[in-house]
Parts: C-alpha cells; structure tokens; sequence
C-alpha cells in the first residue's frame, strides 16, 4: 500500500494539477451516519491557520487521553506534549471501528463505513484529502510501515492476514484508508503510497513532501498484533503497557528525526500525533456519539510551546485545520464552519526557538504467563450437520476463545487438529494466545495440553502426521519479544519443543508442515531479516536433526512459503507469495507483477521456483496445496482494488490452467481459500466468505472431480449463529476432515467435521 522535491525550509513551487491526479469526483451519493453533511467545496476559503511549509501527520492507535497522558510507559509522548501543545478535548468519530475513524479523518465524514472490511467494500465515491491536494498542486506522501514497496494494494502485508487460527498483520489498510476513496485509486496516487524508509531519505536530503501521512505498523503504533507482536489486551495491563512502551520509543525516534532535519527549523512546520479513537463514545463537532477522547499534540517548529488548548475538536477539526494550512476547499463536515472549527492557536507561528526533541528510552514490560496454566475442560454442544458433513463434539480448553487452524493424522483413529487458545486463569495473560491441540481416537476428541513456550504468545499454524507421529508449527513470542519458529513434535505419548533452527535476524515463522514418514519431514514458512524483506524458509527432519535447506527468494520486495504437500523424497511442493517492486500495471521487465502467486518443487537435491499463471490483480496469495495422481491444485486468494476472489491452479501434463470459480451463495466480494485436499476422486477446497448481510465468515466448501469438471459450492455445516471459518481440510485414511472455528455470540469454538 506510496513526490515531490522541494527544497529545505522554502514553500515549494506549486505544480499542476495533472501531474499529480485527476480532479475530485463528486460526493457519495449514500449519506453519512451523522447528521446530514455539505458537499465538497468548489473553492478554497479564507483561513487564520498560517500557511506552513511542511506537515507531517503520525497516527497511533487504540489509546484514550487518559491511557496515555501521564502513563509512565510513554515518556516520549509526555514529554513531547509538555514542551509543545496538548489538546485535551479532542476526539475519535466513532467507536465502530479505525477505519470508521481514518475515513472521517481524510474525507469529512464517515460515509456509514462501519467496519474494518477491505477497502472494496468499503468504497467512497467521494473526494478526500489528497484528491484535494492533488487537484491544488500540493505534494504529499503516504509513509507506511511495513508496505513492501510503492503502490502496494493489498489489503495486509504479510498477506496472511485472515482465517483460523487468525494471524494478524503487519501494515493493515485500514490504518491509512486512502485507498477506500475512489478519487486518490489511480497510478500517481498510488505510487505516492512508500515504504516509511523512505521518509529517512528524505529527511536526510531535505527532500520530503509538504505534507507527509504516517503510519506506523501494528507493532508500533500501540495496536498490537499476534503473531508478530503482542495483542493489546486491557489497558493498562503489562500486556497493553508494552506495546504502549514500544509504539512510544519509535514516535520519539521519528519526531526527532523530522526535528533534527535541516529545513526544520529554517522554516515553519508542524508535526501532528493523534489516536483513531478512544475508550467511550464521547464526541463532538458533528460527530456525537463519538469515538471518546484522544491525545493530539502538535510539534511546532516556531510556534506554542508548553501549551494545552481546550478548543472542542475530533478529526473533523483536524482535517479542517489541513485545508487551511494548504489553502484547500472543504469537505463534508469541515464545511460546517459553526460546529468544526480548525485547530488555529494549536498552529500558531509565535516566533519560538526550534527544538531538535530528545528521544527517551523504552521501558520494559515482563508479562505474566505460567507454566501450562490449568484451565476447566468441557465439550461443545450438539450442532446441525449438512451437506454429508458431521460437526464433531470438541472439548474446549478454558472458558475464551479455542480456534484450529490445521488437521492431520496418520489413521482413522489417530488425528491431530491444532490452533490457539486464549487461557482464562486469572494468572495468566488472558491476551496472549497459547498453543492449543486435540486429538480423536476413533471414538472422541480430546484436548492434550502443549508444553509451555514462554511468557508472551504462541499458536499452530500447521501440523502433519506419520506412523503414530505428529510435528505442530507455528511461531511464539520469547522473552525479548522475538518472533521465533516453534515447532512442537509428539512422540512416546507427549508433545516436546524440538530444537530446531531459527534463523530470522528479526524473526521466522512456520506455517506448514509435511510427512513422508517419521523420519522425512518438511516444514515451511518465511524470515525477516535486518533489511525487514521477507524471505522463503524450508527447514527438513531426516530422523536426526532439524536443518535449513535452501529456498529461492524471486520476489524482489518479499518471499512467503505458507504451504507444503510431499509426495515422496524427490518430489515435494510448496506455495506462498511473491512480490515484486512495480504496479500492479506497470510490472517492470526483471522483476514481473508484484505479487504474485509462488510456488516451489523439491527434486531431491534443491528447490527451484515453478511459473505459475501471471495475474493482473493487485495480489495473489496462495495458502494450499495438494498433489495426487501427478496432478497439483494450489488454493488461495486473488485481491484487487474492486474485490477479493477465490483462487484454485491445477497443473497436469506440463501446464497450468486457471479453472472459473463458481459464484459464492451471497455474491460476496471477499472470499478466501485456506487448503486442499483430494479425497475418493474428489478435489475439495476450504475457507471463508463475508456474507454481506451480516458481516459475519461463512464456511466455504469447494469441490470438483479429480478426473476434470467444473467446481462448485458444496453444501456444508454452519453450526455457529456467527462467523464460522474452516482453516484446514485433510484426507485421513479416505475420510475427509476440516477444521476451524465458529462463534454464537460468545467467543470462538472449536469446529471439527468430517465428511459422512
């Protein structure tokens, strides 16, 4: 999900309009929730904001006033909000979700965007922010942390961001929400949308846009996201002060990088630090109820100092404040010049010295986690079956949330399923989730408790199964907070953590395994090194030890492994992602279209990259693969800026062919494929689509003869009266069995089937 130069501490020269975006559209034609709102202006207004040369805008997440003024665990921000200003009646929008909050702060109104769904299905067909700097001539960027490269689309990235068990990610797009808005979806727009290293360069060059947009990632900006950090649990637990602690020492590093810029203090700037919304639905300023009170400082490189401003204002009044510093029109609600008002005083050029802040250091957070802590067992109740589907009784760990990600087994009366559980005790984090395992021994299913991994967080993604055995992978979170590739292996009736290489300098994950028999195993998943690019990981058991095997990386911004199907010791497959540096139209020739689908073959000796199908879509993820009678099918997700569609390939005979999908039962426009399977002659696939009428995950079954034909929706169980999500289909012994999760109001359950 990315200029302009201009030179240090002057105004820069205005340029047109065409070079940088086409002229706003019209206003939505859908009301907004609030009251009714005027359409855009025509023509920019008198203003008493001064005109600046530089703004930057940093946005945080999911903390109100009072969690972060005088909280200890954010000295940076304190410390920036006693030297500069404080505005203490300021105000999220909406407590309905962040990307409700970041299209009212960009567009003027939240254009009843009540989720965080794709920004497909979250349009606005309405000017925002940046169609009006564009249409004035005035530069901008996106800085985001975690974007893989410029004008990525994407959705998430890592873009294994949804299913079960759910694995958040790092760059989310509902966090800056330009691309919800129809006017900034276009090729300059989106280009102008950069990894937040970017703006490093620029400080140093003196080379950054007047105003710059930035967003750090899940990690960073206090919202927390498992697997690649903690969650955000309650406030002011150990669990939400960490994050809090880690968001607060990258916003100190990153203001004083822009103070110590050498245009900083030769001309007039600004830097803005706000949340999305707070912890009550307190509001003002057209928007009432509201999204509760936030802190919003404002770093001025002239201007008040040691300053609290009490002026009633929400993001309504900050986008209005940004309009006039640029000379802008209004926009909706901004336009209501009696109820939002800008943030002139906030603003103000008094003449002060400019100040190069300090960056003050990061506090430590332990979080409470015993060992295996003890937890209440019960079973789930009696649920409809379908479509030759059998819900099984599954036992529950605890009284939270159980989820299963993956299944296997190595005989009928030997099958695995693995996930995540939330533990309940009131000794243990209740916000980290923990590994989570049960097992069917012909006649029920059992929960057998994994060892502990640590103090912070950790879940299964993926599991297989061989002569009695059973290797559980996935990732959890060490004493330092460090992501780490956790592979768990049963054997001689326990689960034991297998020692096995991590080698990620920033972090490594597992999200599959294979077995050809207790003694050839293959696990895959992805790294990060000290350059934050992802690369492929394939670690192999010959028996003896665990080792590295060298994977190729093609993609040029990032590489994922997040499937694997062994065949026998020469003939081994896996499937992820990769990802170029191009547009998802303007692929350049040594690199292909940004990502893309990968998928790689093991011979024996090395493992080499497969072509697959070249997609025009903004990104292709593939989550499954299944090898039977010399054929492949891979499964996964093909996303562009107007939907998210299922994705089935079948390689036979030399070639791939990309089969029509059939039309899923509501016609949603997000649907995912999380495995495959074949099965007495039939192919059959597994995920989740978003019905439209409720907002919720349907289970999603797709089937169609191994031998050729048509897919088609299977009939399945829906047991949960919410979202019910099927994260992993396996044949075991001819029968066939899914896993996953499903909700009725009370928290995830969960979900095994098996076919009749």
């Amino acid at each position: 999900m990315r200029y302009r130069r201009i030179l240090a501490g002057l105004v820069p020269v205005a340029v047109t309009a065409a070079a940088l975006s086409a002229a706003p559209q019209p206003a939505a034609a859908s009301a907004p929730r609030a009251a009714a709102a005027p359409r855009a202006a025509a023509t920019p207004r008198a203003a008493a904001t001064p005109r600046l040369n530089h703004v930057f805008l940093v946005m945080e997440e999911n903390n109100g006033l009072q969690d972060v003024i005088g909280n200890k665990a954010a000295p940076n921000l304190n410390y920036l909000a006693k030297t500069f200003g404080l505005e203490t009646s300021y105000f999220g929008l909406s407590q309905d979700s962040s990307e409700t909050n970041y299209v009212g702060l960009i567009g003027g109104s939240i254009f009843n965007v009540t989720s965080d769904d794709a920004y497909w299905k979250n349009t606005v067909h309405a000017p925002d922010l940046f169609s009006q700097l564009d249409h004035a001539g005035v530069s901008w960027k996106a800085y985001l942390q975690a974007l893989p490269h410029p004008g990525y689309q994407g959705i998430c990235y890592p873009a294994k961001c949804n299913g079960a068990p759910d694995s958040d990610p790092l760059y989310v797009s509902k966090h800056d929400t330009i691309q919800n808005f129809t006017a900034t979806r276009n090729p300059a727009d989106w280009a102008r949308q950069v990894p937040i290293g970017e703006l490093a360069a620029g400080l140093r060059a003196g080379d950054v846009p007047r105003f710059s947009y930035v967003v750090p990632d899940e990690c960073h900006d206090m919202h927390g996201d498992p697997p690649y950090c903690l969650d955000s649990g309650n406030i002011g637990d150990p669990q939400n002060q960490h994050l809090v602690s880690v968001g607060d020492a990258y916003l100190g590093a990153l203001v004083s990088e822009i103070t110590h810029a050498k245009f900083w203090a030769k001309g007039n700037n600004a830097i803005v630090v706000t949340y999305d919304n707070g912890d009550d639905t307190a509001g003002c300023c057209d928007a009432s109820p509201g999204g509760g009170k936030v802190a919003t400082i404002v770093i001025t490189s002239h201007g008040p100092r040691a300053a609290r401003f009490t002026q009633p204002a929400n993001h309504y009044s900050l986008l209005s404040t940004i309009e006039h510093i640029f000379g802008l029109g209004c926009l909706q609600h901004t336009c209501d010049t009696a109820n939002v008002k800008p943030l002139t005083s906030m603003f103000a050029v008094t003449g002060s010295k400019a100040v190069a802040t300090k960056v003050l250091p990061q506090l430590n957070w332990p979080t409470p986690t015993p060992s295996r802590p003890a937890e209440p067992l019960s079973m789930t109740t009696a649920t409809p079956s379908a479509g030759g589907w059998t819900v099984q009784r599954a036992q529950r760990l605890g009284t939270s949330d159980n989820s299963l990600g993956s299944i296997a087994g190595s005989s009928p009366a030997d099958v695995w399923a693995v996930g995540n559980y939330l533990p309940d005790q009131a000794t243990s984090n209740q916000d980290a989730t923990l590994t989570f395992a049960e097992h069917w021994n012909g006649t029920s299913w059992t929960v057998v408790r994994t060892p502990n991994t640590g103090p912070n967080f950790s879940s299964f993604y993926g599991l297989a199964a061989s002569g009695g055995e059973a290797w559980a992978v996935g990732v959890r979170l060490n004493a330092r907070y460090q992501d780490r590739a956790l592979i768990d292996v049963w054997k001689g009736g326990k689960w034991s953590i297998a020692d096995s290489p991590q080698p990620g300098s920033v972090r490594d994950m597992l999200f599959a395994a294979s077995a050809l028999s207790p003694s050839d195993v293959w696990v895959v998943g992805d790294r990060e090194g000290a350059d934050n690019k992802f690369e492929t990981l394939a670690e192999h058991w010959n028996g003896h030890r665990w080792s590295v095997v060298a994977t190729p990386d093609p993609g040029s911004s990032g590489n994922h492994l997040y499937a694997v199907d062994a065949v026998s010791p020469d003939n081994v497959w896996a499937v992820g992602q990769q990802l170029g540096s191009g547009l998802p139209d303007q692929g350049l020739p040594d690199q292909g279209l940004p990502n893309q689908g990968l998928a790689e073959h093991w011979n024996g000796h090395r493992w080499s990259v497969v072509s697959l199908p070249t997609s025009v879509a903004a990104s292709v993820l593939l989550d499954g693969v299944t090898v039977a009678g010399g054929q492949v099918w891979v499964a996964g997700e093909s996303d562009s800026p107007a939907a998210g569609k299922p994705l089935i390939e079948h390689y036979s005979g030399g070639r791939w062919t990309v089969p029509a999908m059939p039309v899923i039962p509501t016609g949603t426009n997000w649907t995912n494929l999380y495995s495959i399977t074949v099965s007495r002659g039939t192919v059959w696939a597994a995920g989740t689509y978003v019905d439209p009428a409720t907002d919720s995950n349907n289970a999603l079954l797709l089937r169609t003869p191994a031998a050729g034909g048509p897919w088609t929706v299977a009939p399945g169980p829906e047991p949960g009266t919410g979202s019910n999500i099927l994260g992993g289909i396996a044949t075991v012994g001819g029968r066939l069995w899914a896993a996953g999760t499903y909700d009725s109001g009370g928290g995830r359950l969960p979900l095994v089937e098996r076919r009749n």
